[in-house]
């Protein structure tokens, strides 16, 4: 059995521990806020000062693997299926799900373009030390009411933080995303094959659409 004094020190150490890691998820909690700030300030910057048209696709595309986890992202939305697609499936996959997102978000964001729209940060939720939820106001001058919007940030493997989902007024993006693409690959008999080719059908038409708007 343990003596008295090592129990004192087994339970002396298990405190610091716990205090130690308990102030490193303080830390990443307040890392992953900047880190969204920052993100969020820069986007909008950015945003503002480009026209419609292909160099805001291209600047989107930057903005977007610089602050999300993309692949890791692809990947989970793809869920199940991941395991069962062909390695050839997933890398055709992984890039026409990042043209997707870039087609489907970039044209979203041209009401930004000159609009006094803002994000403040509010607070932040740490989960462990490199995942938190950073939660955010976004403020627009045609509405009176912000949206309300949570970030998931993570450590990646390069320690880097990068967002993996986005929960806007309670809706998680990235799950979204998910049942719809399951949907897909269902009706597709379970081919991953299927959810490919609906893509590339889907960010053509999207494309074409959005170059029939600006005219080009």
């Amino acid at each position: 059995m343990l003596s008295r004094r090592s129990f004192i020190a087994m339970a002396l150490s298990s405190a610091i521990v716990l205090s130690t890691n308990s102030a490193w998820a303080k830390d990443f909690g307040k890392d992953a806020e900047s880190f969204v700030q920052s993100f969020a300030d820069n986007a909008i910057a950015s945003f503002r000062s480009m026209d419609a048209g292909p160099e805001r696709e291209k600047e989107f595309r930057r903005i977007l693997n610089d602050g999300f986890d993309v692949r890791a992202i692809g990947k989970w939305v793809l869920g199940r299926y991941w395991r069962k697609a062909k390695d050839d499936e997933k890398e055709e996959y992984l890039n026409l799900f990042e043209d997707f997102i870039v087609v489907t978000y970039s044209h979203r964001f041209e009401g930004y373009s000159g609009s006094d729209i803002t994000l403040s940060v509010t607070e932040s939720i740490t989960k462990n030390n490199n995942d938190a939820i950073v939660r955010s106001q976004i403020k627009r001058p045609q509405s009176s009411t912000p949206v309300l919007v949570d970030w998931r940030v993570k450590s990646t493997t390069n320690n880097e933080l990068k967002v993996v989902d986005v929960v806007v007024a309670g809706v998680s993006m990235s799950q979204a995303q998910r049942s719809e693409f399951s949907s897909v690959i269902k009706n597709s008999n379970g081919k991953v094959s299927g959810l490919i080719e609906a893509l590339k059908t889907k960010t053509a038409q999207m494309a074409s659409n959005a170059n029939n708007l600006t005219g080009e």
